[in-house]
């Protein structure tokens, strides 16, 4: 089924977008960004492991730091910490904290280094002129999580608080409603196949779905709170258990013989007996038929050959570096953000070897890597900073795009191969009224 929007409701989107075009850096009385916060903090791997417990649903900004403009005292971290712990920590239904996780002595750390004072903002360079528009989504508590481009350069947009998905037309503004026809629906991750249809992970319902011509479902129980998906070349999708542990497991779905399709992964050397786990995170599919995992608190890549069945594991560099969504380019190069650890790194798959390519700002907390089918520029979108980041692996440089907004962390993006431009969903919870962005290069 597919609506359009009340009238009212996209005329205020459109207009929203339009005003949120005008300016491309927020003015100075905006407050520090979340960079900001997180460089008071001391750098080294209780810095990282926070930052992987900590900042992955919202950021630490003033908001965080400060409520109703005090400095928390320690006796206050704890309470915060405490709930946070009730909500993600390792023993819960949603366990992305590290088992190791403490409240009192996180919170003593916390109050030691985000003291009273001024926080000075991250001095973030302009390196690259863009157009940067924000369009609002309808309901201001939404969650957008991931994008996509369609050939007609309209964009699809999961609203995972409000269990559909959107349509937009960017240069109108105008929103059409997706509705999903599973209760509960939950979307995160999305793409297109070869063949047009559009899949969908839905999260609590632990169900793959597809969508043709936007009003014909499919959907299959894959049996796990599936993360992330990847349309491999074979027309096979594949995707992850978000929380699985022992065992670990991936797994795909085959659309032309209606079947469901699971996977060991290698048994995580330390995680794999909980509580918590390593967290499989994303899932990319490589040109030449390799399916790649990352898992977030593991600090590992996997790679599974569907044609033998076998499994390689490959671990990164830096402890805690936290690979988060990465992307594989047309050579079968991995481009990974280290979330926690500042850095994009990249694998090349022949060799196993690993190279470490510092940010150009400071912790920005890179989110999502996606390869420019055009050129094979990586874009990076950031958690922290405000800031998209592209950088160019022949001349080994990064381009800086400022984003309009305070609070924009990046959960997705993707790049429109046509126009070039690149598609942004800001996805904290809580975070800033939801809302997407297109970043068009100059």
């Amino acid at each position: 089924m597919r609506r359009r929007l009340p009238v009212a409701a996209a005329a205020i989107a459109g207009l929203a977008a339009a005003m949120l075009s005008a300016s491309a850096e927020p003015g100075p009385s905006a407050p520090p960004r979340s960079s900001a916060w997180l460089a008071r903090l001391p750098d080294g791997e209780v810095k990282r492991k926070f930052i992987l417990d900590c900042t992955g649903c919202h950021q630490l900004d003033e908001k965080i730091a400060r409520p109703g403009g005090a400095s928390r005292t320690e006796p206050q971290w704890v309470e915060a910490v405490t709930r946070m712990l009730g909500y993600a920590g390792a023993t819960t239904s949603f366990p992305v904290m590290a088992a190791d996780r403490d409240a009192m002595a996180t919170a003593g750390w916390l109050s030691r280094h985000l003291t009273g004072g001024a926080v000075p903002d991250v001095e973030v360079p302009l390196t690259a002129p863009a157009e940067v528009r924000e369009y609002m989504l309808p309901m201001a508590g939404d969650l957008p999580h991931d994008v996509v481009v369609e050939p007609a350069g309209d964009v699809v947009i999961t609203g995972m608080f409000s269990h559909r998905l959107f349509r937009l037309n960017p240069e109108s503004g105008a929103l059409a409603e997706i509705a999903i026809p599973v209760e509960g629906a939950n979307p995160r991750a999305i793409d297109r196949d070869a063949s047009g249809r559009t899949w969908v992970v839905l999260g609590q319902p632990e169900r793959l779905a597809m969508v043709e011509a936007g009003t014909r479902w499919r959907s299959w129980d894959v049996g796990m709170y599936p993360h992330s998906l990847a349309v491999a070349p074979d027309g096979k999708v594949w995707f992850n258990g978000h929380f699985t542990r022992e065992p670990e497991l991936i797994g795909y779905v085959d659309p032309a013989r209606d079947t469901v399709v699971t996977y060991q992964v290698p048994p995580h050397p330390t995680m794999a007996k909980g509580p918590a786990g390593p967290i499989p995170y994303e899932i990319r599919a490589a040109p030449d038929g390799r399916i790649w995992l990352g898992e977030l608190q593991g600090n590992r890549l996997v790679s599974l050959d569907p044609r033998s069945g076998r499994f390689r594991t490959y671990t990164m560099p830096t402890p805690h570096s936290g690979p988060r969504r990465f992307d594989v380019d047309a050579k079968g190069v991995l481009w990974i953000p280290a979330y926690a650890a500042n850095l994009l790194v990249r694998l090349d798959a022949a060799t196993g070897k690993f190279t470490e390519i510092p940010l150009p700002t400071k912790d920005a907390l890179p989110y999502v890597a996606r390869v420019d089918p055009r050129d094979g520029a990586v874009w990076l979108g950031t958690a922290a900073a405000d800031v998209l980041l592209r950088y160019r692996p022949a001349a080994g440089r990064f381009d800086v795009y400022r984003l309009p907004s305070r609070g924009a962390l990046v959960r997705h993006l993707a790049v429109d191969p046509k126009s070039g431009a690149v598609w942004l969903a800001y996805g904290a919870s809580p975070g800033i009224p939801a809302r997407i962005a297109r970043v068009t290069p100059r």
